[in-house]
């Protein structure tokens, strides 16, 4: 009789287990992560082409990347530095433009700290977002490299 009474609560048990699982999932407080089947898509980057304008001389493109860092670092955080992770790709000292690459997530909040900055190394300074693209080849072309 015990092993009888068991099973049958071993199967209600189970069922009811079952039916929760299905009711939580159809009203989505189960989600499953889902794998992009295109790993390009979670690598996809943005290039912002700018240029600078200054009254002083020419500015290094190490001083450029870390002033767009700290500005990002201002305006929305650590965690979206390390989301956006600005980095100059190109940069051009006698034209004084440049290619910006992002991270596709992060790439609005690059665009938006960019009227942040104002002096570079002491010098008054102010960087200009001319376009954004999707390839680093278009980027250059329209940088004019």
């Amino acid at each position: 009789m015990d092993y009888l009474l068991a099973s049958v609560l071993a199967v209600i048990l189970a069922w009811l287990s079952l039916l929760t699982f299905l009711i939580l999932r159809k009203n989505k407080y189960i989600v499953y992560r889902k794998i992009p089947k295109n790993k390009r898509v979670s690598r996809a980057k943005r290039y912002i082409i700018f240029y600078v304008v200054t009254e002083s001389g020419p500015i290094r493109s190490p001083e450029i990347e870390e002033a767009v860092r700290t500005s990002v670092r201002r305006l929305a955080g650590e965690m979206w530095l390390e989301l956006s992770s600005p980095h100059i790709s190109l940069y051009d000292q006698e034209r004084m433009r440049g290619i910006i690459s992002c991270k596709r997530d992060g790439y609005k909040v690059v665009l938006a700290s960019l009227p942040l900055i104002k002096t570079i190394g002491g010098r008054e300074v102010l960087l200009v977002p001319k376009r954004t693209t999707g390839s680093f080849k278009k980027a250059k072309r329209i940088m004019g490299v």
